[in-house]
């Protein structure tokens, strides 16, 4: 696979965003509902991305202009 050959959905890029304009995990089940929602988006954004942690697909989405 590819870097990049998923599409990222736009929750999931939403949930990228906010992480990377300093959001707290915590804070997060506010805006996606649950704590479950919130890691199952965060771990499909990782797969899709080829990261092993959030920061680092955080780092690749901004890489790929996915987010700002």
């Amino acid at each position: 696979m590819n870097l990049g050959s998923e599409r990222l959905t736009d929750v999931e890029r939403t949930c990228l965003q906010l992480v990377a304009r300093g959001e707290t995990f915590e804070a997060l089940p506010s805006q996606f509902g649950n704590d479950m929602a919130v890691n199952e988006l965060l771990a499909s954004a990782r797969r899709k991305l080829m990261a092993n942690t959030t920061m680092e697909a955080v780092a690749r989405a901004l890489n790929l202009g996915l987010i700002e």
